[in-house]
């Protein structure tokens, strides 16, 4: 990089500075950044940047190692200054008193400057700590006096004050006390008369990772305070990042095989192979702080794995989720070439949403996208399935849990009715430090940690209370959550399934009772059966009404997109479909435990179409099927097999056919 400042904080602290502010400097402050060509910590850049400034004097104040300064002669004139106050405040009744115990820092009785690291820039001195403690309410009093004379130009930088306080919202007289004498600081810091900087103001600058920890009323309608954050590494500063770090270089190794990427442009418009792999690590490292693209670094090194054009995210990955090959990549082509007619068979008269299923597991196989040309960041799938209840949308997920991994452990569920009340919200990620279950860590986060390759189903999302929804805003954009306890979650290897009844049955007001929105089930059950391109438009207009003008949540729908899927009603041609495949089902037990055969007569699909057509257990679809099936068969079957067959190894090669009389009875009969 050039010796322009290239960090908005940056930025933003010498125009502050410049306008005669305080500072607090707050957020992601204990990163380091690529600063003039090298890594750089916040403090070591604040350092450099006020000496080049010109202020004779730069202190810092630690509550465990006391005051340090960037020189001898620094340390000397501080502890000079101060002195200079003490007296001439005893000296003035009229001026500002000071507290006895507001003695000067003790003079240093050894140096121990570290060796400075090989550089020309101008940060060359490294900090001496006086490695004797100071209580806080000495050094800030040091510091006022230091900071209220107009003589010489002082910068002084208080490290984590936010952890003056336990509390920010309730806090002891002392701690009190303390943060007064750093706001009256701000009040009484001068401006300078003479020498370079004549015109600004002596500058205090206190240094907080966690501003909520700050009390409000420190610098909240304080005109000579001003907030800068420090942010997390944007995507130009991770590129540059990694256009430093990915060839090797003097006493630098670089990436894996770093050495074999070129730097040459095809042709001048073109970009050369290290400036496409740094803007594709760029891209996919979001959130990193500088110390996760370092261990990239040492990861690619250590395991032997390059950076390739069009494959950056399998180093990530294999940094975030610890697995060399993407098991989304080890999919068989024939396998997603049959998935259409095996989840057809799990969730019948669905085309649909089969369909759009079947997509998705093509679009995660190949791993390509219109946005930077990868799947990299955002989950693989995003689904909101709506429709009438008992259709198949549970099932669905279910479906594609087997097909992909097997089983259906790989299927995380989440009954969204646990989440109705506002703080509910936090249980997915956490409840933050210092409050009740923090140490647990978060449901949702917890999960996917434990099983990032995985698909996460959230069932009946509008039970949930709208607060939920903001938490999924930055899943759907993003791919990743901090959780409670600051560890960062990733989302890219899920598939993320909503399901929702919203349109199926009447909205009504909870206090009032009065319709707000009318279902289509009513009408449906008195026999109004609409096609399904009815049906579709019906419940994405109602979905879309429902998150914009119900619950204000206009933008979840833009992260959804097209991908809300409308399931059909359960039409009277699939009932006997379903029926069948439930008693197959039950065919295949039998046959697998007792080595008994069960042949099922049509008396029984016959009953169950027409049980099927009366209103309440048309409203119920697929689960009503089920519950009939185990009322009419299941349950008078298994009695009748345990009255005749009392020792079941007896069953071993019997065939029973089983039917229905006209009063829906069951009969048995042996064959």
């Amino acid at each position: 990089m050039s010796n322009k400042v290239h960090f908005r904080w940056l930025t933003e602290f010498e125009k502050q500075i410049h306008y005669r502010k305080h500072i607090i400097l707050y957020g992601n402050i204990h990163d380091e950044f690529m600063w003039r060509d090298e890594r750089q910590t916040t403090y070591k850049i604040i350092d450099t940047f006020l000496q080049e400034q010109g202020f004779d004097l730069i202190v810092r104040y630690n509550q465990i190692s006391g005051f340090s300064y960037l020189s001898n002669s620094m340390r000397e004139k501080f502890n000079a200054l101060v002195q200079e106050q003490t007296i001439e405040h005893h000296s003035h009744p009229n001026g500002a008193t000071t507290n006895e115990n507001q003695t000067p820092s003790p003079p240093a009785t050894s140096a121990n400057p570290m060796t400075p690291p090989p550089r020309s820039n101008p940060g060359v001195n490294v900090r001496q700590t006086s490695n004797i403690r100071i209580l806080p309410e000495v050094a800030f009093g040091n510091l006022r006096m230091a900071l209220s004379q107009d003589t010489t130009s002082v910068a002084a930088v208080v490290d984590t004050v936010d952890m003056l306080t336990s509390d920010s919202s309730q806090y002891s007289a002392e701690e009190r006390n303390l943060l007064m004498l750093l706001k009256n600081c701000t009040f009484e810091a001068a401006i300078l008369t003479e020498g370079k900087l004549a015109g600004l103001r002596n500058t205090l600058i206190l240094v907080a990772s966690d501003l909520g920890r700050v009390p409000q009323w420190v610098y909240q309608d304080n005109p000579l305070v001003e907030l800068v954050q420090v942010s997390p590494l944007n995507k130009d500063e991770r590129r540059q990042f990694a256009l430093r770090s990915i060839r090797p270089r003097e006493n630098f190794s670089g990436f894996y095989e770093g050495d074999k990427i070129s730097i040459q442009r095809p042709h001048p418009n073109a970009s050369s192979q290290l400036e496409i792999l740094a803007e594709e690590l760029a891209e996919l490292t979001e959130g990193f702080h500088t110390v996760d693209l370092e261990a990239l670094r040492t990861t690619s090194l250590r395991e032997k794995i390059p950076l390739k054009e069009k494959q950056v995210r399998k180093i990530v990955d294999f940094y975030k989720f610890g697995r060399r090959d993407d098991p989304w990549e080890q999919i068989k082509p024939e396998r997603i070439a049959s998935a259409r007619e095996e989840l057809s068979r799990s969730v019948i008269g669905q085309p649909r949403a089969v369909e759009a299923v079947t997509s998705m597991l093509s679009s995660a196989r190949i791993g390509l996208s219109l946005s930077g040309g990868q799947l990299g960041t955002q989950p693989k799938g995003i689904f909101f399935f709506v429709g009438p209840t008992g259709v198949g949308k549970t099932e669905l997920a279910k479906a594609l849990a087997r097909l992909l991994f097997g089983d259906e452990r790989s299927l995380i569920r989440f009954d969204m009715s646990e989440y109705a009340q506002e703080h509910a919200a936090e249980k997915l990620t956490g409840a933050p430090p210092g409050f009740v279950g923090f140490e647990a860590g978060g449901q949702l986060t917890n999960r996917v940690l434990e099983q990032p390759y995985s698909i996460l189903l959230f069932d009946e999302i509008e039970k949930a209370t709208p607060k939920v929804m903001d938490k999924f805003l930055q899943i759907l954009s993003d791919g990743r959550l901090t959780d409670g306890k600051g560890q960062t979650v990733y989302f890219n290897q899920t598939v993320i399934i909503f399901t929702s009844n919203i349109g199926a049955s009447d909205l009504t007001n909870n206090h009032t009772g009065e319709t707000i929105r009318s279902g289509i089930m009513e009408s449906v059950s008195e026999g109004n059966i609409p096609d399904y391109s009815e049906i579709e438009s019906h419940f994405d207009t109602e979905v879309r009404w429902y998150f914009s003008n119900y619950i204000g949540r206009t933008e979840l729908l833009g992260r959804l997109g097209d991908n809300i899927v409308v399931f059909d009603l359960l039409r009277s041609e699939f009932v006997t479909a379903i029926g069948k495949k439930f008693l197959q089902q039950y065919i295949e037990i039998t046959k697998e435990k007792y080595k008994l055969t069960i042949e099922f007569q049509p008396s029984i699909l016959e009953v169950l179409s027409t049980r099927m057509k009366e209103k309440r257990n048309l409203m119920l679809g697929g689960r009503r099927i089920k519950s009939l099936l185990e009322t009419l068969v299941e349950k008078p079957l298994n009695s009748w097999i345990f009255q005749n067959f009392p020792d079941t190894t007896l069953l071993a090669n019997q065939t029973l056919l089983v039917e229905l009389d006209e009063n829906e009875l069951i009969k048995v009969e042996k064959r």
